[in-house]
This record gives structure tokens, C-alpha cells and sequence, in this order.
């Protein structure tokens, strides 16, 4: 089985097209709409990446982003946003080395999955 991949985006939409997406790329992927669940699931799973949608009801992508790497420190995490200025809004995480990757909305999907290739090894 492939390695493993957690997306956390309300957006249901979002969140099954990217499920499907890796999934056809040979990737095992939790897709989750709830950010309660999302939570559990970090608590308990073990990722080789996730994705996490930056705004959120209840639960923001920076939220799920710190209890990502308090669970594992050298997971590789992924923002993704439709905000406009999602790089900038990022862009101290991104230099600081917390996050590994902000994806804007809409998303090129081969760009995406070069980029996901080259951070899951």
C-alpha cells in the first residue's frame, strides 16, 4: 500500500476530488470534512503528509498544523487556501520550516502531485 496522506478541508468538494486524486496516484488517503475528527485522527494516525485547509469552521489549518507536528515533528504539512494572499499569509511558517507547502485554490493538479512526490519519499 501506498503512503499515507491526511486532507482536512470543509469543503467537501475539495476534499474528495484530492482523496480520489492521490488515491489514483497509488496513495492510501484519509479525507476528512470535520476538523473535531481531523484532530483524533492525527492523534491516533501515523502520515507521511497532510493537508490541511487553512480557514475552517471550528478548527483552522494552523490549529491542525501544530498538533501535526507535536504528534510527528518530520511529517511534511501542506496549507491550502483559496485567501488571496495565502503565501504571504504562510510565508513566516514557510521559512521557519513548520510548513512544507502552501497550495492556492484553484490548484494545478500536476504541480500538486510534483510536489507531493517531492516531499513524501
Amino acid at each position: 500500500m501506498g503512503k499515507n496522506i491526511l486532507i482536512v478541508d470543509d469543503d467537501k468538494g475539495i476534499c474528495d476530488s484530492l482523496s480520489v486524486l492521490l488515491r489514483e496516484e497509488g496513495y492510501s488517503v484519509d479525507g476528512i470534512t470535520d476538523g473535531l475528527l481531523a484532530k483524533a485522527r492525527i492523534r491516533e494516525g501515523n502520515y507521511d503528509l497532510c493537508i490541511f485547509d487553512y480557514k475552517m469552521k471550528g478548527v483552522t489549518g494552523i490549529e491542525l498544523l501544530k498538533m501535526a507536528k507535536e504528534a510527528d515533528p518530520g511529517c511534511p504539512v501542506f496549507i491550502i487556501s483559496g485567501v488571496l494572499d495565502i503565501d504571504g499569509i504562510c510565508g513566516k511558517w514557510k521559512k521557519a520550516g513548520i510548513i512544507d507547502g502552501v497550495i492556492s485554490k484553484p490548484f494545478d493538479v500536476e504541480a500538486l502531485l510534483k510536489r507531493i512526490a517531492g516531499v513524501i519519499k
